[in-house]
């Protein structure tokens, strides 16, 4: 029954996959969120076959000392997407431009949070070309993402094109907001680690606007981990973890588009 229970776990969210994923017998999306972690995950992906994303992290972004030329440290990531995507290979197995985002935890002063928004607003535009979907770093700053990615959805759907797809990773927002998410047909991911508010959200939220992650290494030590994340939902809406766990894989995979659960394809 372990057995199978680890091979229902869909893991939306892992970094690092060489350290945190090698030899996973369950399903997992290795996530970027720098020039150097797209390459190691890219690098992954084509040796090992897993589904991964791209991205550009607030958090990272915003570094003056790192990205001195910000339209450089965007175009860097655009061309890493966009190689990705032609790519027969990598294109199969790339299923989101993510995470990125906006965070006030570590953006403080007014410059650092402009260099966020700036890069936010490319890789929704990013997203859009591409046809793929967004998975949100949101720390501090879940009404601002929130405001800004309904803006840019309305504007899709005005002009003719379908809805931004957007899964918010290791949501920390209020209940509000989670139900705001789940309202707009977007998927709130949650991890490994409990609080009072994530309870409330599992508790309020349905079955289907949820997924499972394990942030590893940064909050889940391995992508199995994630795994916690289905047993606390499967105890808070008192139901079998194995339910849990197929409801979750089947929501992941509708919003990745895939083609199977399979870790590989």
């Amino acid at each position: 029954m372990e057995k199978e229970a680890d091979a229902q776990l869909f893991d939306v969210h892992a970094h690092h996959p060489e350290k945190t994923a090698a030899g996973a017998a369950h399903a997992f999306v290795a996530s970027g969120f720098s020039a150097e972690s797209n390459e190691e995950v890219l690098s992954y992906a084509r040796a090992h076959g897993c589904f991964f994303s791209l991205g550009l992290g607030p958090q990272e972004i915003q570094r003056v000392e790192k990205y001195p030329d910000l339209q450089s440290g965007i175009s860097e990531m655009e061309r890493q997407a966009e190689t990705a995507k032609k790519d027969a290979q990598l294109s199969r197995l790339f299923v989101a431009i993510g995470e990125v985002g906006l965070d006030k935890h570590w953006g403080k002063t007014v410059e650092e949070r402009e260099r966020q928004f700036l890069a936010f607003e490319r890789m929704i535009s990013l997203a859009g070309r591409l046809d793929l979907p967004l998975v949100i770093h949101s720390r501090d700053a879940e009404k601002e993402c929130i405001q800004q990615l309904l803006g840019a959805s309305q504007l899709r759907t005005a002009g003719g094109r379908p809805p931004l797809r957007v899964l918010m990773h290791c949501f920390g927002g209020k209940l509000e907001e989670a139900k705001r998410c789940a309202d707009a047909g977007w998927l709130v991911s949650i991890p490994p680690q409990a609080n009072s508010e994530r309870k409330k959200i599992i508790k309020a939220l349905p079955l289907s606007a949820l997924v499972v992650e394990s942030d590893a290494p940064y909050i889940g030590k391995m992508s199995a981990d994630a795994m916690g994340a289905a047993e606390m939902i499967a105890r808070y809406k008192e139901m079998k973890t194995e339910d849990v766990l197929r409801a979750a894989s089947d929501n992941a995979r509708k919003f990745f588009a895939l083609p199977h659960l399979g870790k590989k394809l």
